[in-house]
């Protein structure tokens, strides 16, 4: 079983990115988002577990409960580092074999179940596979990293390797973080703690090369609705519709 995890939150909506932590906000990477992550896995025994840090109300949540297997709403708080423990507390739940984890505005798209095989082959060989990348085997091509780190937009792992609770004792302690695990950069937060856990302690995170037979990628500006019209298109179609906006890009977004 494949648990697909997500992490979503319902602040004042943002239809275009504007750096670090303010990310494109909207309601449709709620109910539509969740179902666009089961399509996705479609053929697969699948849990899926929804954690929302909660700003606004959830909307739809009673269609969102017919749709998730667990939904945590956790009101928000200010406690630091909130989001990455709110990573955490929902990776924690998952009960597969395998875990793929979103960030709420990432999209995924495939035309068949061969991609979603293939990562799971690749996971004989890396503890985590990220998204698709242009700089593969990187997320990005970054001079100053002297590992690679699990994005939190899409990764995917087998259970066994997802520590979590030597992540929050690592999280809890920046000096126990580098002492333990060297870094050429320190970068304190999940997706950073999880790379250099697996550089050390595993077989590390790999970004495969992007191929023609899926996509995952993150809105770097979003209109409203566009994520119910392409579940309705081909993949072909899907693709057509990326490459019409400029294709993925820096950093791995698509411009809606």
């Amino acid at each position: 079983m494949i648990s697909i995890v997500i992490n979503a939150d319902t602040r004042p909506i943002r239809n275009a990115e504007h750096g670090l932590s303010k990310g494109v906000v909207n309601r449709d990477f709620l109910l539509h988002g969740v179902v666009n992550k089961i399509k996705f896995f479609e053929g697969f025994p699948i849990e899926v577990i929804l954690h929302v840090d909660e700003h606004e109300p959830v909307p739809n949540l009673s269609e969102l409960t017919q749709l998730c297997d667990t939904i945590i709403v956790r009101k928000h708080t200010d406690e630091p580092k909130f989001n990455d423990y709110n990573y955490l507390r929902a990776m924690s739940l998952a009960s597969g074999e395998y875990v793929a984890h979103f960030d709420m505005d990432t999209a995924a798209f495939t035309e068949s179940p061969k991609p979603i095989k293939n990562m799971l082959a690749m996971l004989e060989h890396h503890d985590f596979i990220s998204y698709p990348s242009h700089w593969s085997p990187d997320a990005v091509h970054d001079d100053s990293f002297d590992y690679r780190w699990a994005s939190t937009r899409f990764f995917i792992c087998k259970r066994e390797k997802l520590n979590t609770q030597r992540y929050r004792e690592l999280l809890a302690d920046y000096v126990a973080t580098y002492e333990a695990y060297p870094a050429s950069r320190k970068c304190h937060w999940t997706e950073h703690i999880i790379g250099l856990v697996a550089k050390y302690d595993g077989k590390g995170v790999y970004y495969p090369p992007i191929v023609n037979d899926h996509l995952i990628f993150s809105w770097g500006s979003y209109t409203e609705g566009t994520i119910q019209q392409l579940q309705q298109l081909s993949f072909d179609e899907v693709v057509n519709y990326v490459n019409a906006r400029g294709g993925i890009h820096y950093p791995n977004d698509v411009h809606g």
